[in-house]
């Protein structure tokens, strides 16, 4: 007799409720983490500068692993941040870990956005299915991030930073308004 095994993990079910956006930065702490792959402490450092343009805020730079989870105790000083942006996804492990990641801050009640690329898009949604945690958000701003130009990276960071305003900030309220309903 044969015996077949299903490789499809199904999603898990997500037991916490998103942590609220901030709504604003401004007397924030912004955590910054790097996954150290080419150009993602400086897209995070241009998305700040951007962020910057209307928000006073304090940033907390820190990194991640690019290809496993991170242990709760291997996060340094995140549990000090208000809001994480985790860079980058640029590639397929990087992508999937950095949601990953993203969804094990949310769950510990710290509002969390990766910066990914558009090869990514599927890596990513997939393993934020997988994770139970479907309605993450995250920018997508166009790939490549590690070998973009100066004047690239800048407008990548100008999309990412957009899309965070978007997502975490400048609709914060109605979203918040709209899930308590």
């Amino acid at each position: 007799m044969q015996r077949f095994l299903n490789p499809v993990q199904e999603s898990v079910e997500m037991n916490t409720a998103r942590p609220p956006r901030p709504g604003s930065l401004d007397g924030k702490r912004l955590g910054l983490f790097s996954n150290g792959k080419l150009n993602a402490d400086r897209i995070l450092h241009m998305i700040a500068d951007e962020l910057a343009k209307d928000f006073s805020f304090n940033v907390e730079p820190g990194t991640y692993s690019p290809q496993n989870l991170m242990a709760e105790n291997e996060w340094g000083k995140v549990d000090a941040c208000d809001v994480v942006i985790l860079a980058n996804g640029d590639c397929g492990a990087c992508s999937s870990s950095g949601i990953a990641n993203a969804v094990a801050l949310e769950r510990r009640g710290i509002p969390a956005f990766l910066i990914s690329t558009p090869p990514f898009t599927e890596a990513v949604g997939t393993m934020a299915r997988l994770s139970g945690m479907a309605d993450i958000d995250w920018a997508i701003v166009d790939h490549p991030i590690g070998s973009a130009s100066e004047a690239e990276l800048r407008a990548r960071a100008q999309s990412a930073a957009a899309q965070f305003r978007a997502a975490m900030l400048d609709d914060a309220p109605a979203a918040q308004a709209a899930q308590a309903a």
